[in-house]
């Protein structure tokens, strides 16, 4: 096999041994296994260069424009951002500053609302228009009589809630020493009125006096005490007696709601006190010697051992305080008897009817007690709804301790003479042997 031999020349030997020509590359590069095509040169071809520049500058601008726009934004300088912040309106300080403005005349506000409350309470109790309508009694001891112990004591006395502000308007008015001695005041007075009226030596006060008689209704009580107070107006008294909150007695906080409330509770008695004293101050002293003489220990046990409650002892009372005579005990007994009877159930007392009826009816007739009032106790089993009368103690101990007895009728004779009896048959001729003008159980048919 023959040897192979360099080419220089640049080719290979044909299958038949000649060589070709050598090819010059005009583009400078290797030879390829497939010829390039001949460049064609266009005449005008710097005009299309320079379109081709154009067209690569602005691809370029087109690339830096993208870029620009996906390139994240740089933090902005602090005069940037000032330069920003000048066309807001409420910036973060702004708002700083409004809450401590608002803070600062939120606070002024609210110490001015309190403030003016004060103010105000202090001047409605100067003027005595927050204190309750109440009266109380104030005892002003001797040697207690300067301006500061006064208000001290009207303080613990529950008259004023504020005691250096009734001090200095008291030396604001020069009123100085006051009078000892006992003082009833209204809570409801104002300062002026208060200065007054312990200015006044109770001493030297007009005492007058005034008898509830036994049996007396309210309406009765409420004429007497205005002929006898005549500084006393009616409509005002008749407004204590019905409205006013007397529920510092016991025994009144637990009334029910009728016409006359403290019926069967105005103590017959003769009472002694200033002129000039209120309504309030009158009533409440008639309670006070009910209280005194009727609710003992022993009248409360009693009660508490019978099968009634006060108002209703209270109530039989002043039925028998109307219809009895000389042996109330006995007349209790019948009564008690109708009211546990089967057979004669109705108490049968013309003075319940009376109270019902208007003033100067004369006598109850048979059309009357066909009324269904709840005070007719000829229709009504049982007790009425409330007392028809103020009962004295003694009847109010008649009921309590009353006579056993088996009789169910009694009639009382205008002189106080009394007839029992178990028959009815029996009681009709008891009423005729009494004569007219009569009390009792069934006398009128």
């Amino acid at each position: 096999m023959a040897d192979k031999k360099r080419n220089i020349t640049g080719s290979y030997p044909g299958a038949d041994g000649a060589s070709r020509p050598k090819r010059i590359n005009p583009a400078g590069s290797y030879p390829s296994a497939k010829a390039e095509q001949p460049t064609i040169r266009i005449a005008n071809q710097p005009k299309a260069k320079s379109e081709l520049e154009q067209t690569r500058v602005m691809q370029t601008e087109s690339v830096k424009s993208e870029a620009v726009k996906t390139e994240p934004a740089k933090a902005e300088t602090p005069k940037a951002q000032e330069k920003n912040t000048e066309g807001k309106v409420f910036t973060k300080e702004v708002w700083q500053k409004y809450a401590r403005a608002l803070g600062y005349y939120g606070a002024i506000l609210i110490a001015a609302v309190l403030l003016s409350c004060w103010i105000c309470h202090i001047g409605n109790e100067v003027l005595g228009l927050v204190r309750p309508d109440k009266e109380i009694t104030v005892m002003i001891e001797e040697g207690q009589t300067s301006v500061k112990a006064v208000a001290k004591a009207l303080k613990q006395a529950q008259i004023i809630d504020h005691p250096n502000v009734f001090f200095l308007y008291s030396k604001l008015k020069k009123s100085g020493e006051f009078f000892e001695g006992e003082f009833t005041l209204n809570c409801k007075s104002d300062y002026n009125q208060l200065i007054r009226a312990l200015k006044r030596d109770p001493a030297k006060k007009d005492k007058v006096k005034f008898t509830i008689k036994e049996g007396y209704t309210q309406e009765d009580l409420v004429t007497t005490l205005c002929d006898s107070l005549e500084y006393l107006e009616r409509e005002e008294l008749e407004n204590v007696l019905q409205n006013y909150d007397f529920s510092e007695f016991a025994f009144a906080a637990h009334l029910p709601e009728r016409n006359y409330r403290l019926e069967g509770y105005l103590y017959p008695d003769t009472y002694e006190m200033y002129e000039g004293e209120s309504a309030v101050a009158v009533v409440r002293r008639i309670l006070s010697r009910f209280e005194e003489k009727v609710l003992t220990d022993e009248t409360m046990k009693k009660i508490s051992d019978s099968d009634y409650d006060l108002d209703e002892v209270i109530t039989l009372a002043s039925i028998l305080q109307k219809e009895s005579g000389k042996n109330p005990k006995k007349a209790a007994g019948v009564y008690l008897n109708r009211l546990e009877s089967e057979t004669v159930p109705y108490l049968e007392s013309q003075a319940t009817v009376a109270y019902i009826l208007p003033a100067g009816h004369g006598e109850i007739t048979e059309t009357d007690i066909r009324t269904s009032d709840p005070y007719n106790t000829y229709r009504n089993k049982g007790l009425p709804e409330g007392p028809i009368a103020n009962p004295s103690e003694e009847m109010i101990l008649a009921v309590l301790d009353a006579e056993e007895t088996e009789d169910l009728y009694f009639v009382t004779r205008e002189d106080g003479e009394m007839f029992f009896t178990q028959s009815r048959v029996e009681h009709l001729l008891n009423l005729k042997k009494a004569g007219e003008h009569l009390r009792g159980t069934g006398t009128v048919s």
